[in-house]
């Protein structure tokens, strides 16, 4: 990579990141997958760059235009940006749905693994076992999937920022942040590699940890937003990275 996005180089850009929600349900339920009480939603964290209008602009909008500093390039109006960072999932209305199993199924088997949360026998459709601990919320964020430039790892935790800033939207009014930690950018072709996915998969979990998640079972990690281990790891990340952030 290019040394000058090495060291505090990124971490300076991080005031000129915007985060940007999509999300959209159906109206009516004709499907399993096409559920009201589901809320389909993707976040990104966007970079405009510069107007060309001098020469720092141009050595600066070059310096960002390495492949590994973005997930894609895009053009809006007459500006272009960066997607730096996505994250994608569900938000499901604990106090509407009537087909949970049904509906993540329909989806993917990546969000049918995510059904073990559930079980009509426990308080408001959860699992038994989130009894033992208060639940406080309406609804059931899933993360399915997050993705950061290369670039941006490595630069003490911009990635958790990222995803610690979009929760204070996302999760708002939910009793539950789930997630199921994967290093999914391992090629399908090594993932016969057990010691490399094992070693990868844990790196990947510590990452969440640090945030305030748990595990649950079967690789399930889950998050309770009214408490304090997520707030206190909020909290942290924003005094580290408090100078880039004024």
């Amino acid at each position: 990579m290019d040394d000058v996005l090495s060291g505090p180089g990124l971490t300076s850009d991080l005031s000129r990141l915007r985060l940007r929600f999509d999300s959209e349900t159906s109206l009516v339920a004709m499907d399993a997958d096409d559920e009201p009480a589901v809320l389909e939603w993707q976040c990104h964290a966007v970079l405009p760059l510069w107007e060309p209008e001098d020469e720092d602009a141009v050595a600066d909008n070059i310096r960002l235009s390495v492949p590994d500093a973005s997930l894609s390039r895009s053009s809006q109006g007459e500006r272009e940006e960066l997607t730096v960072f996505a994250m994608s999932g569900l938000t499901l209305d604990l106090g509407r749905i009537d087909r949970i199993y049904d509906s993540l199924d329909a989806r993917s088997s990546d969000y049918e693994h995510f059904a073990r949360l559930f079980d009509p026998s426990g308080d408001m459709g959860l699992h038994p076992d989130f009894e033992e601990g208060l639940i406080v919320g309406a609804h059931v964020v899933i993360i399915d999937r997050v993705r950061l430039a290369p670039a941006w790892r490595g630069h003490g935790g911009i990635g958790r920022l990222l995803i610690a800033r979009s929760l204070r939207w996302l999760a708002s009014s939910a009793a539950l942040v789930a997630t199921h930690p994967f290093p999914i950018e391992i090629p399908l072709d090594d993932r016969d590699d057990e010691q490399r996915v094992e070693r990868e998969k844990a790196s990947v979990q510590r990452t969440w940890q640090s945030l305030g998640f748990e595990p649950f079972r079967e690789d399930l990690w889950v998050m309770k937003p009214h408490l304090r281990a997520h707030q206190d790891a909020a909290a942290q990340l924003e005094a580290a990275f408090s100078e880039y952030l004024v």
